[in-house]
């Protein structure tokens, strides 16, 4: 596995997190918001879903390592998210035409393999791939609208559908679907509900993002639902993980209170979508709520107990216990920095984006020096 694609997760984690340590402390008159959100989800936390993707699909269908070629999927998401980026910058408008549809054909060729890997699963499928298949069927729908907008009547109904498709739907679903399998893994105790939770919950999440991203473009009832279906499955988690793994999510060593609070995250984001669609809330704080109170939290959370098998695969020995604990200092402080600065950013107060950079650096920081003093 060291050839593996997968090796450059710790790098598009990292930049995920630079990404938005940058959005939270660049000047806005410097930086158009637009560029730097693309930078935060095209450069930065696009190619990492994939990727983590390419991680846990052979996991889930008991199969071999994602082949090598499976990195040109990042890596193109990562050439299209530059373009984007590009044309917020400069406005080159081929950088506009053709972006989104450089991702949506590495979407497809990855919705392709992982296609291919759920066909030759040995045994019952891990229902989780059913998520990361709807998941990206949402992205796919996301792009298409974004590249079809040029030729739209209503290019701005195209870009709220976009926005909201690729955040709740993509994201939202990836990390949902993620966390059934991560959190017992985390916490070393399984959790027989999961593969329940799984199967009955989808529905509701996929039908509630896709409701939720149409309203958002065309009508609030619409999103006010969507928000509602949406948030039965992220309640139903949060209330399964406090009941089993309380301790855990109150105490140190390991990262599930930050894994915690980022479904905490996702509840406040939902809970701020349905003021809006009530005309009771501005629309634009929600990008911030987004990625400070749910996905850093998130990143951090899976970063922080996943980062030395990304680095050394293979038997778990004292040096791999040895860096969770030390990833996971101050997890419980983090929990609460990055729900608490999404509220304050949203409210409008400056100094809590410095707040939320500094939860981002925290995890680039524990990062780096981990791969630093790595050994072999």
């Amino acid at each position: 596995m060291s050839q593996s694609p997968q090796r450059l997760l710790p790098v598009y984690a990292a930049a995920t997190a630079l990404g938005a340590a940058a959005a939270m402390a660049a000047p806005a008159e410097r930086w158009l918001p637009a560029a730097l959100w693309h930078l935060v989800f095209g450069v930065g936390a696009l190619p990492m879903i994939l990727a983590a993707m390419g991680y846990f699909v052979p996991v889930l269908t008991r199969s071999g390592e994602a082949p090598r070629l499976l990195a040109a999927a990042p890596l193109a998401a990562i050439a299209a998210g530059l373009g984007i980026v590009g044309f917020f910058l400069h406005g080159t408008p081929a950088l506009r035409l053709h972006a989104p549809w450089l991702a949506l054909a590495a979407v497809a060729g990855f919705a392709f393999w992982l296609a291919r890997r759920w066909r030759g699963c040995l045994g019952q499928p891990n229902p989780c791939l059913a998520w990361y298949a709807a998941a990206l069927g949402m992205l796919a729908l996301g792009l298409l609208a974004v590249a079809l907008s040029p030729w739209s009547e209503q290019p701005d109904a195209l870009r709220r559908f976009h926005l909201h498709i690729n955040t709740l739907g993509f994201m939202g679903l990836t990390a949902l679907g993620t966390l059934q399998v991560l959190l017992p893994t985390v916490a070393g105790r399984p959790d027989p509900e999961a593969p329940l939770r799984l199967r009955r919950d989808l529905k509701w999440s996929a039908g509630g993002a896709l409701a939720l991203a149409l309203g958002a473009a065309l009508s609030p009832a619409l999103a006010l639902a969507g928000a509602a279906a949406y948030a039965l499955p992220v309640l139903r988690l949060a209330a399964a993980a406090w009941k089993a793994w309380r301790p855990a999510i109150l105490g140190a060593g390991s990262t599930i209170p930050l894994l915690f609070s980022s479904l905490l995250g996702l509840l406040l984001v939902l809970a701020h979508g349905a003021f809006h669609a009530g005309g009771h809330a501005e629309g634009r704080p929600a990008i911030v709520l987004f990625v400070v109170g749910f996905l850093l939290p998130l990143v951090s959370g899976a970063a922080g107990h996943l980062l030395p098998v990304w680095l050394r695969p293979g038997l778990q020995d004292d040096w791999h216990r040895k860096t969770r604990a030390f990833l996971a200092r101050g997890a419980r402080q983090r929990a609460l920095l990055f729900p608490g600065a999404a509220l304050l950013a949203a409210a409008g107060l400056a100094p809590s984006y410095g707040l939320a950079a500094l939860g981002a650096l925290w995890l680039i920081a524990s990062m780096l020096r981990v791969a630093l003093t790595r050994r072999g």
